[in-house]
């Protein structure tokens, strides 16, 4: 089984780059984010910044950093898929948990935007409630959500960072160079 996962800011493109492996080449994935929106749901939260930040807090308090990424390999492992690909990966123990199940079968790629005002005007035009409506509450997110994650200290260990500052051709040309020269998806 091998994994692909991927790391980046709100509003990098991380979805984008496994939408475009699932829809290209059939590769399936999984969202910590939508694991979290599940309890959420199951609460009865909305699921707002805050509140699946609060849910995250309390996870890591229960069951320890990388819980919702074991969950997500799990699942990928119960699905009995050969590759998965696994989106929301933000901290440094997220990336050592996986490095440490998986070693060479498991693949980090970083997701990068130069520009924040440019993630933000992403974000805006994708529309989901839960994304900022302010370009301040934009920077206070990002804040939060590095505080909390601290997503920069686990980038470095990507294996691979694709720029997501043009197009959507772009990013998807990258992908499919990164697929064509780096065997990417063979186990």
């Amino acid at each position: 089984m091998k994994i692909i996962g991927v790391i980046g800011q709100n509003g990098s493109g991380k979805d984008e780059v496994l939408k475009y492996l699932r829809a290209k080449y059939k590769i399936p994935f999984l969202s910590t984010g939508d694991m979290v929106r599940e309890i959420a749901a199951k609460e009865g939260k909305a699921p707002t910044r805050e509140n699946l930040q609060e849910i995250s807090e309390r996870y890591f308090r229960e069951f320890g950093r990388g819980c919702f990424v074991k969950l997500a390999a799990g699942k990928i492992r119960e699905n009995k898929w050969k590759i998965g690909g696994i989106t929301g990966i933000r901290s440094l123990d997220d990336v050592e948990t996986l490095k440490s199940g998986f070693g060479k079968n498991f693949v980090l790629i970083n997701v990068y935007v130069s520009n924040s005002e440019e993630r933000y005007r992403r974000m805006l035009k994708r529309g989901e409630g839960r994304d900022p409506q302010s370009y301040e509450q934009f920077l206070r997110q990002d804040a939060a959500e590095e505080e909390l994650f601290h997503i920069q200290s686990a980038v470095p260990r990507a294996d691979y960072s694709l720029a997501n500052d043009g197009t959507l051709d772009d990013l998807h040309a990258e992908i499919d160079r990164l697929v064509a020269g780096k065997e990417l998806l063979s186990n």
